[in-house]
């Protein structure tokens, strides 16, 4: 009599698992790279400081210990935010950062276009956490 060989099945994962599992790695290797960019940031800048005033696509462009006065978080690029001029608020998209004298900046982007006739204001395109409209 010949023995017959059993074999149990492979053991199957469920896709939600899967996807938990796949998402979690993609996790893990945007971690990684966002800290490499910190890294390779952290080293430009003790050989080229950012200039003030100029565009930075990234926080860690930017020298360290830089104020931010407002208590809600550092708005992330691309974000609409309002902000206060004349004394009602206006939208405005967050473009990039930039510094100034130890502060960190926004640099925007209004949403509205500016009416004809009307002298642009003097740094138009930069705001700081103080114009940041308050929450009612």
């Amino acid at each position: 009599m010949k023995a017959t060989t059993t074999t149990r099945p492979a053991r199957r994962m469920s896709a939600a698992r899967h996807a938990a599992l796949t998402a979690k790695l993609e996790a893990k290797h945007q971690a990684r790279e966002l800290a490499y960019q910190a890294r390779q940031d952290a080293a430009q800048q003790l050989v080229a400081p950012t200039p003030e005033w100029k565009p930075a696509p990234r926080l860690t462009m930017l020298p360290g210990g830089l104020n931010w006065s407002a208590q809600q978080p550092v708005p992330a690029i691309g974000a609409t935010i309002a902000i206060e001029h004349h004394g009602h608020a206006e939208p405005v998209r967050v473009a990039a950062y930039c510094h100034v004298a130890g502060f960190l900046g926004l640099i925007i982007e209004p949403q509205k276009p500016q009416r004809h006739g009307r002298q642009p204001r003097p740094n138009a395109n930069y705001a700081f956490a103080h114009q940041l409209a308050k929450a009612a």
